[in-house]
């Protein structure tokens, strides 16, 4: 699910949205901009941000904010269609404005020509919730320090390398996140909806969703930054987004975490046993929880037998075994344990599906929970 996006988008037809700033410079030049702007259509209701940016040759707007929230309602589940999200996500943003859609902006939308500076994308693991703070525990006491696992301030869950400009990750329990502010979440899912048979089927399926959906799953999010710039997979575009795009980028990233399990005993046993005595001696260190590397001759010494561990048992003495308990990392983190948004919530417009948007009219949550014709357009100032 794309969790959040940044992207800015250039052009020379934008609307004056924000207030004007003039800035003095220490040169004694004077620069202007336009603030950021948070556009919803009342208060608790969804949001998303939205800034004209002047400086520079060429004038560009930026758009960011999580698109499930503000398409849906919420984010328990989303789509990974980066591109199509982006489309839905700003022209809701012009529609609650109540003015239309820039042609630069449309047209970069509908071509993908703009570009991407950040993406979160979540995904749904099965795990029961009681084995959530056990996982967040064993990595927090047991996996390396580069990691920089801290604890999340609030609800149930971990942060790792938080202050990372490249990739950071979030691992926790959504159902907690979701109990905690059930009353806030549904006002901002129904909004202003008549007291009808739909808002009731949309409530019931809310609650369904967090009684079914997310009571054994955990949520990681895999934060991208600077790494979209990978020369290897490029995503600084958003024409580069496919739609399975997303997902492999979330897996790659969480396959990349140097986390490993404690062999089963049966395992250590055969190790010990099979292994040379080079090998055996470091295996057995790296058992016990202590770093080969400092019972070594030299470092050169460590880094040929660590290939060599590495290439014949599939063990690598850089990371840290986590204890042997019901959680297994590897077992957790295959993708084939992703869990899918369950069908009932697409076929009731619960979660936002671009294909079946693009089949037929059908209004967003957003659009039906908040949104009301405006008796005309408000009008902004074009540059």
């Amino acid at each position: 699910m794309i969790d959040f996006i940044n992207i800015t988008i250039d052009g020379d037809d934008f609307p004056e949205i924000g207030k004007p700033v003039t800035t003095l410079q220490p040169s004694g030049a004077e620069t202007h901009s336009l603030t950021e702007v948070k556009v919803r259509s009342a208060s608790g209701a969804p949001d998303f941000t939205v800034q004209v940016e002047t400086r520079g040759k060429q004038p560009r707007m930026r758009f960011s904010g999580s698109p499930a929230k503000w398409i849906q309602g919420h984010n328990g589940m989303g789509s990974n269609d980066f591109q199509a999200v982006a489309k839905a996500s700003v022209l809701l943003v012009f529609q609650t404005l109540g003015i239309d859609c820039p042609a630069s902006v449309f047209a970069a939308l509908s071509s993908g020509e703009y570009d991407v500076h950040e993406a979160h994308v979540a995904e749904h693991y099965r795990l029961p919730r009681g084995l959530i703070p056990k996982l967040c525990d064993n990595i927090r006491r047991y996996a390396d320090s580069s990691l920089r696992a801290v604890p999340m301030e609030k609800g149930i869950g971990i942060r790792l390398w938080p202050d990372s400009r490249d990739l950071s990750v979030a691992i926790y329990d959504k159902y907690n996140y979701f109990l905690d502010r059930l009353c806030r979440h549904k006002f901002a899912l129904l909004g202003n909806m008549p007291a009808d048979f739909q808002r009731i089927g949309i409530g019931m399926d809310f609650d369904q969703m967090m009684e079914e959906h997310l009571a054994n799953i955990v949520r990681i999010e895999t934060r991208h930054m600077r790494s979209l710039n990978s020369k290897m997979c490029p995503l600084n575009r958003g024409s580069h987004w496919l739609p399975g795009s997303a997902r492999e980028l979330h897996i790659n990233a969480v396959q990349k975490i140097p986390l490993q399990d404690m062999p089963a005993l049966d395992q250590r046993e055969l190790l010990l046993e099979t292994a040379s005595l080079g090998h055996r001696t470091l295996i057995a260190l790296w058992l016990d929880g202590r770093d080969p590397l400092h019972f070594c001759t030299s470092e050169s010494v460590y880094y040929r037998r660590r290939k060599q561990i590495l290439a014949l048992y599939g063990i690598d003495l850089s990371v840290r075994p986590l204890p042997e308990d019901a959680i297994k990392w590897s077992d957790l983190t295959n993708p084939a344990s992703i869990v899918e948004p369950p069908q009932w919530a697409v076929e009731n417009g619960f979660m936002y599906d671009p294909v079946a948007r693009s089949a037929w009219a059908v209004k967003t949550q957003n659009e039906a929970a908040w949104l009301r014709p405006a008796p005309q357009h408000r009008v902004f100032k074009s540059y």
